[in-house]
C-alpha cells in the first residue's frame, strides 16, 4: 500500500479551485482552432496538425470546449464561494454543480495529474447513501496542447488510476458522470468504466436521465 501512495503523491496532487481556474483560462486560450486542429498527420511527423472538420473526434473536441467552459466557471465558483464566512454554505447554491438532484458543490476537490501532458479532474468525495465512500467525476480535462489521441488516452487512465488508488485507501469506489465521460478520447474498455444507469426511469421523458459509469482500474 506505502508503493500506492508514493506513487500518487508523486505525480497527483490536489490543487486550490483559484489556481485551477487560472490554468484552465490559459488552457481554453489553446481551444480557439478546435474545429480545426485535430490529431497528427504521421506523414507529416509527430508535430504536425491534421485538419478535420467533421466526424466522432471533432464532436468530441467540440464537447471538450464546452468542458473547458464548465471547469473554469465551477472552479472560479468554488474559489469565490471559499472567500466568504461560510464556504461550505454557500457552494451548496453553485447552480452548475447541482447534478442528478443533489448539491455537489461542499464536497468537491480539484486535482491534477503532473506527468505529461497535465490533467484536471473535479471530483466530488462524499458518502453518498447508495455509493458509501464513492469520489465522483464530475470534469475531467487535458492539457489541449497534446494532439496525440493516444498520449491522451494515456493521460485519462492514469488520472482515473490515480483517483482509484486514492479512493482505496478508504475503502471507496470511483464513478464518472456521464458529462465527463463523453469527452473522454478513451473507450469504456482501456478507462476501465462501465455504465450503471438510473434505475428509477419514470421522469425520463421530461427531465434526462443522469448516468454514471463506474471506474476500476
Amino acid at each position: 500500500m506505502a508503493s500506492v501512495v508514493a506513487f500518487a503523491a508523486s505525480s497527483f496532487t490536489e490543487i486550490v479551485p483559484l489556481k485551477a481556474s487560472m490554468v484552465t483560462k490559459t488552457w481554453q486560450s489553446l481551444l480557439l482552432d478546435v474545429d480545426q486542429k485535430v490529431g497528427v498527420v504521421p506523414e507529416l511527423g509527430s508535430t504536425s496538425v491534421g485538419v478535420k472538420r467533421f466526424g466522432p473526434e471533432l464532436e468530441r473536441r467540440t464537447k471538450c470546449a464546452r468542458q473547458f467552459e464548465r471547469f473554469f466557471e465551477a472552479n472560479f465558483a468554488l474559489a469565490t464561494c471559499d472567500k466568504t464566512a461560510e464556504p461550505a454554505a454557500k457552494r451548496l447554491t453553485i447552480p452548475l454543480l447541482l447534478i442528478d438532484g443533489k448539491a455537489r458543490g461542499p464536497a468537491c476537490k480539484t486535482y491534477a495529474s503532473l506527468t505529461s501532458p497535465a490533467t484536471m479532474a473535479l471530483v466530488e468525495q462524499n458518502d453518498d447513501d447508495d455509493n458509501p465512500c464513492c469520489w465522483s467525476v464530475l470534469m475531467l480535462i487535458v492539457n489541449p496542447t497534446e494532439r496525440s489521441e493516444d498520449v491522451i488516452v494515456a493521460a485519462e487512465r492514469t488520472m482515473l488510476q490515480q483517483l482509484c488508488a486514492l479512493a482505496k485507501l478508504s475503502s471507496g469506489s470511483v464513478r464518472v458522470l456521464d458529462k465527463a465521460q463523453e469527452t473522454l478520447a478513451g473507450d469504456a474498455e482501456t478507462l476501465g468504466l462501465s455504465a450503471t444507469p438510473k434505475e428509477d426511469l419514470e421522469d425520463s421523458d421530461s427531465d434526462p436521465v443522469t448516468v454514471w459509469y463506474r471506474c476500476e482500474l
